[in-house]
């Protein structure tokens, strides 16, 4: 694995003068470039949804939520698709798509 190296830097804290010296942390590369295999946990099984980020959002959330039943399950599904993804496309349309249904669940509540 590949090592960067961290220069050092001197800071204060409180009243203090700390002097940091430099190492070696990993590399973990550009953002939106992690390896396919890497790209979700391998512990955690999806349900196929059969959601989309190239569909409208109107088919999206209605696949998700046939699928899953709830607007809560459905709700934190996408929350979690959102986060483990590293593709920004689909970040930014799943985050919106479980808002969607967290708002929804606050609705009906």
């Amino acid at each position: 694995m590949r090592k960067i190296r961290i220069p050092a830097t001197t800071y204060r804290r409180g009243g203090r003068l700390i002097h940091r010296e430099s190492y070696l942390k990993k590399d973990t590369g550009k953002p939106g470039k992690t390896p396919l295999s890497k790209r979700f946990s391998k512990n955690v099984k999806l349900p196929r949804t059969g959601w989309k980020k190239t569909l409208s959002a109107s088919i999206r959330r209605s696949r998700v939520l046939r699928k899953l039943g709830t607007n809560l399950k459905a709700a934190r599904y996408m929350q979690f698709l959102a986060n483990r993804s590293a593709d920004r496309a689909t970040d930014v349309k799943a985050l919106a798509d479980a808002k969607y249904f967290f708002e929804k669940h606050r609705e009906n509540k």
